[in-house]
């Protein structure tokens, strides 16, 4: 039996690719979306690829529901943790950015690495809903090792920047915005995808996913050397998955709650997939499957089933020790059906 930790780009990821051996948890001292220094971690793997999920320092779950407020929130930690893992060689990363609780564009990353954002009046600006007032932005002071820096960003939505499906009207509500505040942010990332346009030539404010994580991904694209893809690609590819599966007789994963989304680039998609591919069964084992359908076959689950055997609260379902019960059992049971339709 072979037991391999998965995620698909967000939280988790650090664990999953953690248990490579030979990498290293790494802790560091950052800011907090609201700019209180805390101690955060990150993965260097043996490879000396820095692993890091941005809601470790700028996510949504550091600060409570009064504090949160997206015109403020930054992701000037973020870009500590790189800064860190800079200093400590690393020159490639992984970046996991689901669950900011942000809307500046990546501007708090990039100023933690030594850029320099100003308005008409030459003061430096510093605030998601201050975006719009930037004139000029100065490369000069930002490190120098980031030229030599890659960065594949675990991005599973295509959001654009602006717009009705942009950063601020899909997401900033959950980070606290009203009407008011996401028509302001809004029209401050249009304003500012316009001025890095001016100087840089780069029209990415349409890319998909630059609208990811308050506009994050675009700070990525439009200043450093990054790509976007699926987070779920990037994890199976460090992980060596496929090696894995090919020869198995069965693969068991799973995520709290199957829906249609699992088809769509989370971690039963990836790994059905493979499955598929390598003529493999796939099981696949979720907290609620009420809301599952035929395209989780479509990928390559064979079968799915539910862990509950009885009606249960939230909270107990979302307590661990409970939980690994309930998958235990449920897999004893589904493996002693395979074991008797083989003697027949």
């Amino acid at each position: 039996m072979i037991i391999c930790p998965i995620a698909d780009g967000g939280e988790g990821t650090v664990e999953a690719l953690g248990s490579i051996k030979g990498s290293k948890m790494i802790y560091a001292s950052c800011s907090d979306p609201l700019g209180k220094q805390i101690k955060s971690n990150y993965v260097m793997l043996e490879d000396g690829t820095a692993v890091i999920e941005m809601a470790s320092a700028s996510g949504l779950e550091l600060i409570s529901e009064k504090q949160r407020d997206p015109n403020i929130t930054t992701t000037y930690g973020t870009g500590d943790l790189i800064k860190d893992a800079i200093n400590n060689g690393a020159r490639e990363f992984i970046i996991g950015i689901g669950g900011s609780a942000t809307n500046d564009a990546g501007l708090g990353m990039l100023r933690s690495l030594g850029f320099k954002f100003f308005d008409k009046l030459d003061r430096e600006v510093s605030l998601a809903k201050d975006l719009g007032k930037i004139v000029k932005i100065d490369q000069t002071d930002s490190l120098r090792s980031l030229k030599q820096c890659k960065f594949k960003i675990a991005c599973d939505v295509n959001n654009p920047l602006f717009g009705t499906n942009g950063a601020a009207h899909i997401y900033a509500r959950q980070k606290g915005a009203d009407d008011e505040m996401i028509s302001h942010l809004d029209s401050q990332l249009e304003l500012f995808a316009k001025v890095v346009q001016k100087t840089d030539d780069k029209a990415l404010d349409k890319y998909p996913g630059s609208g990811a994580a308050g506009g994050l991904g675009f700070g990525f694209l439009a200043f450093l050397n990054s790509e976007l893809k699926p987070g779920i690609k990037i994890i199976l590819e460090k992980l060596d998955i496929k090696s894995a599966i090919k020869g198995a007789d069965f693969v068991i994963t799973g995520e709290g709650k199957i829906d249609k989304q699992s088809a769509m680039g989370k971690v039963i998609s990836g790994i059905g997939k493979l499955c598929k591919k390598e003529g493999v069964v796939c099981i696949a084992l979720g907290g609620n499957t009420s809301e599952a359908d035929t395209a989780i076959h479509d990928i390559g689950v064979s079968a799915f089933f539910p862990i509950s055997n009885a009606p249960i609260n939230l909270s107990d379902a979302m307590d661990k020790d409970i939980a690994l019960d309930l998958i235990e059992k449920k897999t004893q049971q589904i493996f002693r059906l395979i074991k008797a339709a083989t003697k027949t």
